[in-house]
Order: C-alpha cells, then sequence, then structure tokens
C-alpha cells in the first residue's frame, strides 16, 4: 500500500493527463488490483486549483473585455476544480451575474487550467513510451496499453476543448426538448463559448448526494427518473453522458423550489457534459446485450457479448472465462429472488473476471460499465428496496422485440 501512496503523491504533482490518467485508473478494476483503485479514487476529489488572477486573464482574453464589462459580478472563489477546468459558479456561495436580453441572470463560467492544452501534449509523450515498454512485459500484455492511452488521449484532448463540451450540451438539450419540464442540463450562453471559457445558464438544484444523507419520501422517485434518463440516453438517443456521478446530478421543484415539499413536480438536472459519447453500431450492441444479459440472467450471452467488448480478443482461454462467468452469474444473478440482482456486484464480478482470464476490453466498453456501476451505486444508495432490474428489464424485452423503448420520458 506504501508503493501506492508513493504513487498517488507522484500522480498529484504532475499534469492534468496523469491526474485523468489516475482517475480513470481508479476506475478500471478488470486491469489494476482493487487496493489501487482504492488508493487512485482519491484524486476524484483533490484535483489542483488555479488562481483566481489566473482565470480572469483567461476570460478577458478569450472574450476581449475587462471582467467588469462581462459580467456585472462574479466570485473570485472556485466552486469545484478537476482535472480540466474549475468552475465559478453564479448562485449561492459563487455568484456571476450577466446581463442577458436586458435582465441579470445567474450564469456559471468555466475557467480551463493554464497551459494544460500543452502539458497535456507533454504528459501524453511522456507516457507513450512507458506504455510501450510496459506493453512488453508478459504479464501485461493482454491490457492492451498502447490502444487504451490512444483512445484516452484522444478523449482527454477533446476535454481540453471547452467548445466541445458546448455541443455536447447542445445536444442533450435537443434530445430531451419533449420533456425539459423533467430532465435539462443548463444551456451554454450564445457567443461565450471559446476553447478556455465556457459560460453557462446556472441551474438551481441540490445534488442528489443530499438525499443520499438525509432520505425523502421522494427517494424512490428521484431514483426512477435518473433510471429513465439513462435508458433514453443509451437505447433511444445513443448519446451518453460517460461521467455521471452524485456531484453531477441535482434536483428541484418544478417551479424552481429545491425543497422536500416541491419535489412531487421534479426536475432532473445533468451538469458536466466534457465526457459524453456517441456510441459506435458494435459498441451499442455488445453493451446493451450484456446489460440485457445480466437482466435475463443469462451468463452465456454475458460471456459472448463481454469477449466481444475487445476489438482484438486475447484472452487465452475463453471456455474457462466462460465457465467461472457462467457460475458467477447462476450465483449473483437469480432474477426470481425476493432481493433481486445486485447488478453493481454483478458488475464489478464480472470485471475480476475479466482480470483474471486476461480478458481485453477497450476503454469505451470500460467507461460505460464504470458508468453503469457508479449510476447503480447512487442509486442503491438513495433507495435500497429499488430493485433495478425490474425497473429496466421491460424497456431492454420492448427494445428486443421492437427497437423502441418505454417510458415515461420516451413514450
Amino acid at each position: 500500500m506504501r508503493a501506492w501512496r508513493l504513487l498517488l503523491f507522484g500522480i498529484r504533482n504532475s499534469g492534468a493527463a496523469f491526474i485523468k490518467w489516475g482517475q480513470w485508473s481508479a476506475t478500471r478494476e478488470d486491469l489494476f488490483p482493487q487496493d489501487v483503485c482504492m488508493v487512485l479514487a482519491e484524486l476524484h476529489d483533490r484535483a489542483p486549483v488555479h488562481s483566481w488572477e489566473a482565470s480572469k486573464v483567461q476570460i478577458e482574453e478569450a472574450f476581449g473585455k475587462p471582467v467588469e464589462e462581462l459580467f456585472d459580478s462574479i466570485d473570485h472563489a472556485a466552486l469545484a476544480s478537476g482535472s480540466i477546468a474549475q468552475a465559478f459558479v453564479c448562485a449561492q456561495v459563487h455568484r456571476a451575474v450577466l446581463q442577458l436580453g436586458g435582465e441579470p441572470r445567474q450564469v456559471v463560467v468555466k475557467v480551463r487550467h493554464p497551459n494544460v492544452a500543452r502539458n497535456i501534449t507533454i504528459d501524453f509523450r511522456l507516457l507513450k513510451p512507458v506504455a510501450a515498454a510496459a506493453s512488453r512485459v508478459p504479464s501485461l500484455k493482454g491490457l492492451s496499453l498502447k490502444e487504451s492511452l490512444a483512445q484516452f488521449s484522444a478523449n482527454m484532448t477533446a476535454q481540453t476543448d471547452l467548445r466541445v463540451e458546448a455541443v455536447h450540451l447542445r445536444r442533450f438539450y435537443n434530445n430531451f426538448a419533449a420533456v425539459r419540464s423533467s430532465v435539462t442540463p443548463p444551456l451554454p450562453v450564445p457567443g461565450m463559448a471559446t476553447e478556455a471559457v465556457l459560460v453557462e445558464t446556472f441551474e438551481a438544484g441540490e445534488s442528489v448526494a443530499k438525499y443520499i444523507r438525509q432520505p425523502s419520501p421522494y427517494n424512490t422517485q428521484i431514483v426512477a427518473l435518473g433510471v429513465d434518463t439513462y435508458l433514453k440516453m443509451l437505447l433511444h438517443d445513443n448519446f451518453v453522458h460517460t461521467d455521471l456521478h452524485p456531484g453531477n446530478i441535482l434536483v428541484r421543484g418544478r417551479y424552481g423550489y429545491s425543497q422536500l415539499v416541491m419535489l412531487q413536480n421534479l426536475v432532473q438536472i445533468l451538469l458536466d457534459f466534457g465526457l459524453a459519447e456517441e456510441l459506435t453500431p458494435r459498441v451499442r450492441k455488445h453493451f446493451i446485450s450484456f446489460l440485457h444479459a445480466i437482466s435475463k440472467g443469462d451468463g452465456a450471452a454475458g460471456t459472448r457479448h463481454m469477449l466481444a467488448f475487445g476489438k482484438a480478443q486475447t484472452c487465452p482461454d475463453p471456455a474457462a472465462f466462460q465457465h467461472d462467468m457462467t457460475a458467477m452469474f447462476r450465483r449473483e444473478c437469480n432474477i426470481y429472488s425476493k432481493a433481486g440482482v445486485d447488478v453493481d456486484q454483478v458488475l464489478k464480478s464480472a470485471l475480476h473476471l475479466a482480470r483474471k482470464h486476461e480478458v481485453v476490453i477497450d476503454s469505451s466498453y470500460a467507461a460505460l460499465v464504470v458508468g453503469v456501476c457508479v449510476i447503480v451505486g447512487f442509486a442503491t444508495a438513495l433507495d435500497p428496496a429499488l430493485n433495478l432490474i425490474d425497473a429496466a428489464t421491460s424497456a431492454f424485452f420492448i427494445n428486443d422485440l421492437t427497437g423502441r423503448i418505454a417510458g415515461r420520458l420516451y413514450t
């Protein structure tokens, strides 16, 4: 454990690419031992920050005006910091106000860390020979490190351009246009999306983390809306937010109130669309089919689709992997049990078996699997009695038969 702590210290004092790699590695239980993942998970909460002065310079360079002319007011303290950008929020603790259509509007100003694009390029130049050398180690050959690094590099580079997030936000906003009274993201302010700075509308709400800590009569409704939202993204829109966690999901009453008494008219707000993905037909087919196999308790089908998670599959003994997967499904996927199926446990067990049998899992699939684990984890924390398999099976079944899906967001 001491060695992993030293690794954590080194990553924290390195560039954004190393930090993001550490965050990514913390989710890859199919690749790394659990104690490594646990140590690296601390990077999710302790990313670096930059000064207000550095943000001010970037805002003024982006829009060609002094901050005082752009905004009526803006808080100098950062609300939060990720490895790419830190947000200056315009309400509550961090307030900024912008004139829109002659009316003062609260907005969020997201500012990229200084020099992050250049530093990431340097970081990946350092990481590439490390990945190439590691790939020659016999025990690491099955990890597809060079291929994973290439995909990771592409995703990371795209995140450094905040205009990409603006495009994602508009696409999601349009996808949910018919149900905007129930689900919405922030919307980029016209003319205020640049490579280094993004200004978005402020969306009031409370993190679902509050309702995990303080259960309410509306927790089941919060979970149900979240499941419907994810299934719509996956099955209907084929455009999935791949960084969902309690900090990225807010809820409020439909008329702007966030108090518990108003949540019978629930609105869900999704934040931080830097990581969002349109799935290729192959990825979409095998990932959805894998989830459907879990909902049916079909270990053979689950194995078949999981082996397809690696485009260049090098599993040395697929039959042994299928044997262990089938036994795990038989043990963990009793769809008729009163307690229901623990989807999070099934997915984590599948990832551990993949690591044991050297099953190659491409990064795109791993991100989707980890995303489901995160969603299932906080959904269960919100409502321990909820059976997510029961909630999702009808959607998978109807999608199998007709190509359509059933749910209150998309009927």
